[in-house]
C-alpha cells in the first residue's frame, strides 16, 4: 500500500509509537527494508514484557520454584532446614540488574534506528508531535501497550497495589489479598504464597482463569488451594477500607477479608489516552483501536499493533503483529491481499503455575459453540518427580479431537494440558497441528523414556 505522497516529503517513512516488543520488532523489520524509521517512548525501552510484565514476572517464578522444591527434597532425601529464607531486598535488586542489562541491549539493537524520547500524540495523520516538536512521516504504528487496569468506581481503590507496584515494594507483607482470578491474579497469587504470604484469591467468575477449559479451571483451583491458598469465586469487590493495620476488603454479602495488602489483578486497559485519536478518523471499540485484518485503522497511512488492538494479548503475538503491519505498509495490496496477515488459530499460550498450563486451539465449550463435532481424549497421570512424594501432584494432557474418519483417529483440534513442562510441550506440538496432527500419528511416535513428554504420545 504504497503512499501516493512523495516519501522525501516526510521526516521518516514509518514513525512508531511505542517501544514494546512489538514496536521494536516494527522497527527492526522496517530497517531492514531500508526504510527511514523512528520510535516515539517516553519511558524504558522493551516495555511492560522487559520492565513490568513477562521477564520480571517470570524472574519472581524461578525465585519462589526453589521453594516449591522443597516439599518434595524431603521425600528424597534431604533435610529440609527451616532456617531457610527468602531475601525480597536481595533478589530485587538481582532482578533490576537484570531487566538494565535488556534495556541497555535493546537500545544498542537500534543501529539506523531514531530514538525520539517523550509523549507522542497526533496532530494529523502524518504528523507526531513529541515535547513541542513535530514529526512528519508516511506512515504510523500505534504500539502503545497497556497498563494493569483500576477501576474507578470501587470506593478506596486508591489503597490498593497493581501488578507494577509488588515489584516495588519495600518489603513483602505477611498477608493479600488478590482481587481477580485471571493469568496474573493466579500466578501472583502462588509466586506470593510460596514466598511465605498468606494469600485470598477472590474473583468474580464462579472459577478462576475465566476463559480457559473447565478442566484446566478446576485443577488450577485444586493446585492452589493445595498450597494453602484461599479461593474466593462469584463475588465481587465493593469496597476496601484502610484500617491503622493494613486493609479490608468488602466483597458482596457484608463478607469481608483483612489483610496487608489488597493486589488488583483485573485485566489490562489500552494505553490510548494521549494519542490524541480525536484529531484522527479512527475509531475505538470498548477501549481498543480498531483495525483491518492488516493492522490498518480508517486513517490509510495509521496501524495499530498489540495490547490496543483487540487480539491475543501476547508478546510473542505483538511481535508478528509488528512485522506483518510493516509488510503490509510497505508491499502493494492491490497486488497481494495476504501481505502481512496472522492466522491466530495456533497461537498457544500459557500460565506460569506450579505445574504449568498451557492450550492451544478452543475450550470444549469454544468449540461446541463453533459447531466443531468432536470426542475428548484425556489422560491423568502423576509425574514421575511426584512419585515420591506422600500427597502427590496429578497431571492432565486433555485433546479435542475430530471423529474417526476411516482407520484414523481424527485430526486434534485443541490441546489442553496441566503438567511440568506444558508450556515447552504444547508449543513444540503447534507446526505438526497446523498441518493435521492426528491422535494416531501421536501414538506412532516412539518417545524418550522417562520424560513429562512421553505421555503424549501414550493416549
Amino acid at each position: 500500500m504504497p503512499s501516493d505522497s512523495n516519501r522525501s516529503d516526510y521526516d521518516y517513512e514509518l514513525v512508531i509509537i511505542g517501544g514494546g516488543s512489538g514496536g521494536l520488532s516494527a522497527a527492526k523489520r522496517a530497517a531492514q527494508l531500508g526504510k527511514r524509521v523512528a520510535i516515539a517512548e517516553k519511558n524504558h525501552l522493551g516495555g511492560t514484557c522487559v520492565n513490568r510484565g513477562c521477564i520480571p514476572t517470570k524472574l519472581m517464578i524461578y525465585a519462589a520454584e526453589f521453594a516449591q522444591q522443597r516439599r518434595v527434597a524431603q521425600a528424597y532425601g534431604w533435610s529440609v532446614d527451616e532456617s531457610i529464607s527468602f531475601d525480597w531486598a536481595q533478589f530485587q535488586q538481582s532482578m533490576n540488574s537484570h531487566i538494565a542489562q535488556l534495556r541497555e541491549a535493546k537500545a544498542k539493537s537500534l543501529e539506523g534506528i531514531d530514538l525520539l524520547r517523550g509523549q507522542a500524540s497526533f496532530v494529523d495523520a502524518h504528523t507526531i508531535a513529541i515535547e513541542g516538536r513535530e514529526i512528519t512521516a508516511e506512515f504510523v504504528l500505534v504500539a502503545v501497550g497497556s497498563r494493569p487496569q483500576r477501576p474507578s468506581n470501587i470506593e478506596g481503590i486508591e489503597h490498593a497495589l497493581d501488578s507494577r507496584d509488588v515489584l516495588n515494594l519495600a518489603a513483602l507483607p505477611e498477608s493479600v489479598v488478590i482481587i481477580g482470578g485471571g493469568y496474573i491474579g493466579v500466578e501472583l497469587a502462588q509466586v506470593l504464597r510460596y514466598y511465605g504470604c498468606e494469600v485470598t484469591v477472590v474473583d468474580s467468575q464462579p472459577c478462576i482463569l475465566d476463559g480457559f477449559d473447565t478442566d484446566l479451571q478446576r485443577r488450577a483451583k485444586q493446585v492452589l488451594e493445595a498450597d494453602g491458598i484461599t479461593v474466593i469465586g462469584g463475588a465481587r469487590l465493593e469496597k476496601i477500607e484502610k484500617g491503622e493495620r493494613g486493609v479490608t476488603a468488602i466483597l458482596q454479602a457484608g463478607k469481608a477479608v483483612r489483610a496487608d495488602q489488597v493486589i488488583i489483578a483485573l485485566g489490562r486497559a489500552a494505553n490510548i489516552d494521549t494519542l490524541n485519536l480525536d484529531a484522527l478518523g479512527v475509531t475505538t471499540q470498548n477501549g481498543k483501536i480498531v483495525v483491518d485484518k492488516h493492522k490498518r485503522t480508517q486513517e490509510e497511512n495509521v496501524f495499530a499493533i498489540g495490547d490496543c488492538i483487540d487480539t491475543m494479548m501476547l508478546t510473542p503475538v505483538a511481535i508478528a503483529e509488528g512485522k506483518a503491519a510493516v509488510d503490509a505498509m510497505f508491499s502493494d495490496l492491490a497486488i497481494d491481499d495476504t501481505a502481512g496477515e496472522i492466522d491466530y488459530r495456533w497461537v498457544p499460550s500459557a500460565v506460569f503455575l506450579h505445574p504449568e498450563i498451557a492450550t492451544v486451539g478452543p475450550t470444549e465449550q469454544e468449540a461446541t459453540d463453533q459447531g466443531e463435532c468432536f470426542e475428548v481424549v484425556s489422560h491423568v497421570f502423576t509425574p514421575l518427580r511426584e512419585a515420591l512424594v506422600a500427597e502427590p501432584l496429578e497431571a492432565m494432557i486433555k485433546l479435542l479431537v475430530r471423529p474417526q474418519r476411516g482407520p484414523q483417529k481424527g485430526e486434534i483440534l485443541a490441546v489442553h494440558m496441566i503438567a511440568p513442562r506444558a508450556a515447552d510441550l504444547v508449543q513444540m506440538l503447534v507446526p505438526a497441528l497446523k498441518k493435521g496432527l492426528t491422535v494416531d500419528e501421536l501414538s506412532a511416535m516412539i518417545p524418550i523414556h522417562p520424560s513429562t513428554g512421553e505421555e503424549l504420545f501414550s493416549l
